[in-house]
């Protein structure tokens, strides 16, 4: 329930185990890495894909990085926000992240611009829950 009594509206969170939270509440990805090749991944992986070890941990990823590439897109399920910006983000540990872009019009990205790690509300899906997920927004 919420302070005034009313009920909560259920979020389904898309991230899973790839988005946990800092000491502070901030958002933070988490990925994979193996300890065998010393390759990073995400989203968390049980097997390497590089080596095939199962020899993994998880890591925290950074809040920043780069945008590499995006596409704006006009078709989504039902309940979802459109259009929205799908994009690829360089993070500094070498993982290539998939992600929405929030916060900007697509024609204020430039490829190599500074993002950070937020999350977002995509939408809602069939039966009326907040769909929620990590996404990056232009850096300040």
């Amino acid at each position: 329930m919420s302070e005034r009594g009313e009920p909560m509206a259920e979020i389904l969170d898309l991230a899973g185990a790839a988005l946990g939270t800092d000491a502070h509440g901030a958002p933070r990805l988490i990925g994979t890495w193996c300890r065998d090749c010393e390759m990073k991944m995400f989203p968390p992986v049980e097997v390497c894909p590089e080596c095939m070890s199962e020899n993994l941990e998880p890591v925290t990823l950074s809040v920043r990085g780069t945008l590499y590439s995006w596409s704006v897109v006009h078709a989504a399920p039902k309940g979802w926000r459109l259009p929205y910006i799908a994009a690829y983000v360089d993070l500094p540990e070498g993982v290539r992240v998939f992600t929405h872009i929030v916060g900007t019009p697509p024609e204020a990205l430039a490829f190599d611009m500074a993002v950070e790690l937020c999350t977002a509300r995509l939408g809602t899906d069939a039966d009326g829950r907040a769909v929620e997920s990590y996404a990056f927004t232009p850096a300040e």
